[in-house]
């Protein structure tokens, strides 16, 4: 990592060019970590910043938010004219709170989102929580009890409902015009990432350039069983057709 990502130096104050708000198993660790390789993006002190999200974090005030990013010497801007920052903070999508939060703060922020089939989102999701033994339920009861609307103290299944995106993204849009937004299909930015990162760097009016790819560890799991998955296809049918409809944009996912 070169001096330009290393150096936080106190010269002028610097909010986040973008965010990148979601959704939570769709990519964007990979991503994130991906474009902050370029030589014009500086990465925030941690990719996830939760500050609009958590409310021990946002009742800090702003200035503790631009806290976490580079305040970069202007001499340093002379020859980088576009020299941008940002954070992924996957939650940011799903929080009712959070749109309006940010539109306050920073209404002319670029915003990301990443949009995984949501069966195999809940899916990993799932597995996410099994290996930090959060949950302790088989695939299917968990399914249920998110269904039968039964919260538990300490567990917070949203396996469902966070693969609700158009809900998410309209609530996003009421504070946001569409053209402050990029929206990748994970399964497009999988099979060819680097496509995706490019039209990222397109999208924050930065230059393409050749990189080395690197794609995080993966946690292997079992295959989910077919009748859970043909009951996720149907359960998520009518949203994703909303999510369509509302995009204008068609989704490789299973109908």
């Amino acid at each position: 990592m070169g001096k330009k990502k290393e150096q936080f130096l106190a010269s002028h104050e610097r909010m986040p060019d973008f965010l990148i708000i979601g959704a939570m198993k769709c990519g964007t660790t990979t991503l994130y970590k991906n474009l902050v390789k370029h030589s014009s993006i500086v990465s925030a002190k941690r990719k996830e910043l939760h500050f609009f999200d958590k409310e021990d974090e946002y009742s800090k005030g702003i200035d503790s938010y631009k806290n976490n990013f580079p305040l970069l010497n202007k001499k340093k801007l002379i020859n980088k004219p576009n020299l941008v920052t940002g954070e992924a903070t996957p939650r940011y999508l799903f929080i009712p709170e959070v749109p309006e939060r940010v539109f306050n703060a920073m209404p002319n922020v670029k915003l990301i989102v990443l949009l995984r089939n949501p069966v195999d989102r809940a899916y990993s999701h799932y597995h996410h929580f099994k290996r930090r033994e959060l949950e302790k339920l088989t695939f299917e009861e968990a399914i249920d009890k998110e269904l039968n609307g039964i919260i538990e103290p300490n567990i917070n299944r949203t396996y469902l409902a966070r693969g609700n995106y158009v809900d998410q993204l309209k609530r996003w849009m009421d504070f946001f015009p569409r053209e402050q937004f990029l929206i990748l299909e994970s399964e497009n930015y999988y099979r060819n990432p680097r496509i995706g990162i490019n039209q990222v760097c397109q999208f924050l009016d930065l230059p393409e350039w050749n990189f080395e790819y690197t794609k995080e560890a993966s946690h292997p799991y079992t295959k989910m069983e077919e009748h859970m998955r043909e009951r996720l296809i149907k359960y998520f049918k009518p949203y994703n057709e909303k999510l369509e409809d509302y995009l204008g944009d068609n989704f490789s996912w299973e109908r």
